[in-house]
């Protein structure tokens, strides 16, 4: 009876964390200044305006999930100045195909937009056309994303 006890309560534990989770990542989805794009049309009329900064990533992804109030409070406060998008790669699993994915979330800057394709914020401050320089794979932190952005910003400048 005791060699029980121990796992239902972490299975409990581990119930509400993820119920939380859920929630928190829901309110923060309304109240951000996130888009989600499905098509190439949409994401290069963002990229006119100025930096766009996308995860891609899938309703199911564990990471994602966790990834998602970050993007949200990183849309409210670079509004105006850059975009944040999301892209879902089960609904637009086209466009999330162009961009050779092999794992989620997988995100990046897009600059520009040129006659050779997207050029892409660099994770060392450079640009380049080559996105495998300027991806991030998996969960990553808010300054990353903020130092990107902010140099992608100055960039277009």
């Amino acid at each position: 009876m005791n060699k029980l006890i121990l796992p239902v309560i972490v299975l409990i534990s581990v119930l509400f964390i993820v119920a939380g989770m859920t929630g928190d990542n829901k309110e923060a989805m309304e109240n951000s200044a996130i888009i989600e794009v499905t098509s190439a049309q949409e994401l290069n009329e963002l990229v006119e305006q100025g930096p766009v900064l996308i995860e891609i990533g899938a309703d199911w992804c564990p990471a994602c999930s966790a990834q998602k109030p970050i993007m949200a409070e990183i849309s409210l406060e670079y509004e105006g100045k850059a975009s944040v998008v999301y892209l879902n790669s089960d609904k637009a699993s086209g466009l999330a195909a162009s961009f050779n994915i092999y794992s989620i979330p997988d995100s990046f800057v897009i600059v520009e937009n040129n006659e050779d394709g997207y050029v892409y914020m660099g994770t060392d401050g450079q640009v380049t056309t080559d996105r495998n320089y300027a991806r991030y794979i998996g969960l990553t932190t808010k300054n990353k994303f903020t130092e990107l952005l902010n140099n992608a910003i100055e960039y277009r400048k």
